[in-house]
């Protein structure tokens, strides 16, 4: 396991450091601002008035599913893992002058695995990406952009974003899994039990 944490600091300061630009500082925090359910919940429901046409309701239901499965996991990951997050874990170094941190917003210290912006906004990208085909590559596209931008703004380590990545994609697979089907299945009894008439 020590190989692999120094590993990911490496990869972490490596990143931090040589994408840092002022210019690109103010895309990073916009990108960082979609993983914040303030941001994301409007432009979700955007989107689904735009896409999902008579199916809004559906697809509300679809996506408060896989959004709310993806804050357990994550959220009881963060406290069962309890990693310090860069700034913490970095700390001798930075005090001696070895490491740099370019950080923006606030400085933050504790349970760092996994992003929590992440698996929001990779839970959302995902299920919607199923939803509506034709918006995938850019749906991932800024849910990959969001986790970047949490190592860029100093917030995580690479095995952070890939862990809340993963856990995103996970509770769309499970949603698609038990309740899109459970949902298909009730909506084909409905119209049966609406014919059935009483016999005489």
């Amino acid at each position: 396991m020590a190989p692999l944490i120094a590993i990911d600091q490496s990869l972490f300061l490596w990143l931090n450091n040589s994408l840092a630009r002022p210019w690109l500082d103010p895309v990073m925090e916009a990108a960082t601002a979609l993983g914040n359910g303030f941001y994301l919940f409007p432009l979700g429901l955007l989107l689904m008035t735009l896409f999902a046409k008579r199916n809004f309701r559906r697809d509300f239901v679809f996506w408060a599913s896989t959004s709310f499965i993806s804050f357990i996991i994550g959220t009881l990951l963060k406290h069962l893992v309890h990693r310090d997050r860069p700034l913490a874990a970095l700390h001798a170094r930075i005090a001696d002058h070895q490491a740099t941190v370019h950080v923006l917003g606030p400085s933050l210290y504790a349970n760092s695995f996994p992003s929590g912006h992440t698996f929001t906004v990779f839970s959302t990208a995902s299920l919607f990406a199923g939803l509506y085909p034709g918006l995938a590559i850019p749906l991932y596209t800024v849910a990959t952009l969001t986790g970047l931008s949490r190592i860029y703004v100093g917030a995580h380590f690479p095995l952070d974003v890939l862990g809340g990545a993963l856990i995103g994609l996970l509770s769309t697979a499970i949603v698609r899994r038990w309740i899109i089907p459970r949902w298909r299945d009730d909506q084909t009894a409905a119209p049966q039990t609406q014919n059935t008439k009483p016999s005489r």
